[in-house]
């Protein structure tokens, strides 16, 4: 199964955001706990969180909801606006819920 999730990360991550940093981080967070996905519709971009308003996830049991995502540290922001729909991938860390990857729908 990791070797799955490993593929799929490296196919999300080619095309992702935070291409590199995302890549050293999804290699951290794979041993401490599982790696979510879902899609949605980006809210706010700062430099340090994206909030996005996502479809409901199943794998944690939440229905549709807003919600603000810390971004990895050192991440560089791309040219998503707000409005545009995404796909994600994220974790739950010590201070809360990490993007990993966060790409455009277009």
């Amino acid at each position: 199964m990791s070797v799955f999730f490993r593929a799929l990360a490296g196919v999300l991550l080619s095309v992702s955001l935070f291409a590199a940093q995302a890549h050293d981080h999804q290699s951290a967070v794979a041993a401490t706990g599982p790696v979510y996905h879902a899609q949605g519709i980006l809210k706010k971009i700062t430099p340090q969180t994206v909030t996005i308003a996502h479809q409901a996830i199943a794998d944690l049991n939440w229905p549709p909801m807003t919600m603000q995502f810390a971004l990895p540290p050192g991440a560089e922001r791309a040219s998503l606006m707000p409005g545009e729909n995404v796909d994600f991938t994220f974790v739950q860390g010590e201070s809360g819920y990490q993007i990993v990857s966060l790409t455009a729908l277009r």
